[in-house]
C-alpha cells in the first residue's frame, strides 16, 4: 500500500473544509468561514556542552509559547463571542477559559478534523473596515488563545 496520498477517500489526501465550528460542552457557539492558523511552538535553546576535548553544541526545547488559533467569519448578529471576550477585558480570566472544540467540515457537513483546546479564551477580537452603503461583508477576525491544543479524532 502507497502512502503518496493520490487517492481519492484516500487517509493520506490533503483535506479542505467549507467551515469551521467553535463549540463549548457540545453548543456551538460560532461559525467560522475562514482558519487564518493554528499555531503551537517551542522556542529552542542553544546549550554547548564541553569538556576538555570538544565543545558539543545541542538545541534543546526552551520556553513554550501558548497555542493560539485565529479565525474569520462574516459578522452576525450573535454576540456569545463578544460576551466571552468581555469577560477576559472585564479581568475575569477564570470565568473566560474554557475547554472548546474547533471542528472542521466540508462541503456536506461531515467533520473532517476536529482540535480540542483546553482552558481557551478569545485574546483578540477584530473588525474590519466597512464603509456605509458598501455591498461587501463585515468581517469578524477572533484569536483564542489556550494552554492545551490537540488533534483528535473526529
Amino acid at each position: 500500500m502507497s502512502n503518496t496520498g493520490v487517492g481519492q477517500g484516500q487517509e493520506y489526501d490533503a483535506l479542505t473544509a467549507a467551515r469551521f465550528e467553535l463549540s463549548i460542552d457540545g453548543h456551538s457557539v460560532a461559525q467560522f468561514s475562514e482558519l487564518s492558523g493554528i499555531s503551537s511552538a517551542i522556542d529552542v535553546v542553544e546549550f554547548i556542552q564541553s569538556d576538555a576535548k570538544e565543545n558539543i553544541l545541542k538545541k534543546l526545547p526552551g520556553k513554550r509559547n501558548p497555542p493560539t488559533v485565529t479565525l474569520k467569519r462574516g459578522m452576525t448578529r450573535n454576540i456569545e463571542m463578544a460576551a466571552w471576550h468581555e469577560l477576559v477585558v472585564l479581568g475575569d480570566v477564570a470565568a473566560a477559559r474554557k475547554s472548546c472544540s474547533l471542528t472542521m467540515y466540508n462541503t456536506k457537513g461531515e467533520g473532517v478534523a476536529k482540535y480540542r483546546l483546553d482552558d481557551a479564551w478569545p485574546a483578540k477580537i477584530e473588525i474590519g473596515a466597512l464603509k456605509a452603503g458598501a455591498s461587501e461583508v463585515l468581517m469578524e477576525t477572533v484569536t483564542i488563545v489556550c494552554e492545551f491544543i490537540q488533534r483528535v479524532s473526529v
